[in-house]
């Protein structure tokens, strides 16, 4: 056996490990700098989506690689080799990065008494054209914070308790979208004061505290409403006059 063949193959596993984390930086910053911005990379499960598919690309292609990476072989077929591993590393990753934008979070929507993030994947894109002309194409550069309105036709009522009942909600149906501050009196009507989350969650006043004094508002006059995710239990804190969302809490809301 060749004495120098294993300490090729872990310099040729080393390169390999090295370009794979570059690449898999670069993906980091699309996935958690445009579909996933904080806090979404956790509440929407874009954190967790994007470990499971780093900790196989970028161990398996290097690990193919200390493998086939042996000095013995024609340089033809070791480029060969390295080729094919590459090809099915990129293909992998390609199709990974796919997966992960499909369920990007497309909207925060305002749904009658609560949030509720809607991914790509929960839109059935052929209902589109049934939205406003602004609602048309989904986002890809982040959630856009808008509002589902309740229907008030006596049909479209019952269609839409029909359909919820179905698991499609008002918010992920593009014909109830709404610009956000047209409906931020409704927001102000339902949201709750965030004393009450105080007195739920007495640990949580130093955040409070905190969105309270960049909010330049004093803790008392902010408002809450719960958000539903996918991924976990969150509070969104919203400013009292025009309902903008000023943070974002991991708390259960709905008590």
């Amino acid at each position: 056996m060749n004495p120098a063949a294993p300490r090729s193959r872990r310099i040729a596993a080393a390169l390999h490990l090295l370009a794979s984390l570059c690449v898999a930086s670069i993906a980091a910053l699309i996935v958690f700098g445009v579909w996933y911005p904080p806090p979404y990379s956790t509440i929407a499960g874009g954190l967790s989506l994007f470990i499971l598919l780093m900790s196989v690309d970028v161990v398996l292609g290097p690990a193919l690689t200390a493998v086939a990476a042996n000095p013995a072989k024609p340089v033809k077929q070791l480029r060969r080799d390295l080729a094919i591993i590459v090809a099915l590393q990129v293909g992998g990753l390609a199709y990974g990065l796919y997966s992960i934008s499909l369920a990007r979070p497309a909207y925060l929507v305002f749904e009658v008494d609560r949030m509720r993030v809607v991914t790509a994947a929960d839109i059935d894109e052929t209902t589109l054209p049934e939205a406003l002309p602004e609602f048309r194409s989904l986002p890809w550069t982040g959630p856009k914070l808008i509002a589902a309105v309740r229907p008030t036709n006596p049909d479209e009522v019952l269609r839409s308790i029909d359909l919820a009942l179905g698991g499609l909600d008002i918010s992920m149906r593009p014909s109830r979208w709404r610009e956000y501050a047209s409906q931020k009196d409704a927001v102000l009507r339902v949201a709750r004061p965030v004393t009450d989350l105080q007195k739920q969650y007495p640990a949580a006043a130093p955040e409070l505290a905190s969105i309270a004094a960049k909010a330049g508002k004093p803790v008392s006059a902010l408002r809450f409403l719960p958000v539903l995710a996918s991924h976990s239990s969150t509070v969104v804190v919203i400013d009292p006059v025009d309902a903008s969302v000023l943070g974002f809490l991991p708390l259960e809301g709905f008590f």
